[in-house]
């Protein structure tokens, strides 16, 4: 269900999708509303889980992770109970795990720092009793990535 925003609102997860280190005063600035406004706003927005958390955005290769990799994981026995993923969840290197229609019932995005790591993280993928084959595929270029989606262009 999503929640009705007007204008302001818009703008402000807009400004905070393009830079959530905005100070707030700046921002209440920029939109040209009062400091206790935009702080009711944000609150507003943070209560009804719009705004879920702040983040940084980290290149992770500059951390050692140099694979960013998409497994895609044919499934058997998977009734889209969540504690059937227990042992998927378990493993760090996995950034984001979704279930999918069609031929692979899972897709996990990874981070791995090399061929071994990678490796490593395909046999605990195939020790789960869900997971019957799994297809990887390396990143090469991430020309889009999921930290720029932003869907109120910001109109300020």
């Amino acid at each position: 269900m999503s929640l009705k925003l007007d204008n302001i609102d818009r703008k402000i997860v807009s400004a905070l999708l393009e830079n959530g280190r905005l100070p707030a005063k700046k921002l209440a600035a920029e939109l040209k509303v009062h400091p206790n406004t935009l702080l009711q706003r944000l609150r507003k927005l943070e209560g009804s889980g719009v705004i879920k958390k702040y983040s940084a955005c980290v290149d992770f290769a500059k951390l050692g992770y140099d694979f960013h990799v998409i497994i895609l994981m044919e499934v058997k026995g998977y009734e889209g109970k969540p504690e059937q993923l227990k042992d998927l969840l378990e493993i760090e290197e996995i950034e984001a795990l979704y279930a999918t229609t069609g031929v692979y019932g899972l897709v996990a995005v990874c981070r791995v720092k090399n061929r071994e790591h990678l490796l490593d993280i395909t046999h605990k993928l195939g020790r789960s009793p869900i997971v019957t084959r799994s297809v990887t595929q390396v990143v090469l270029s991430p020309y889009r990535t999921p930290d720029r989606f932003n869907p109120l262009p910001s109109q300020t």
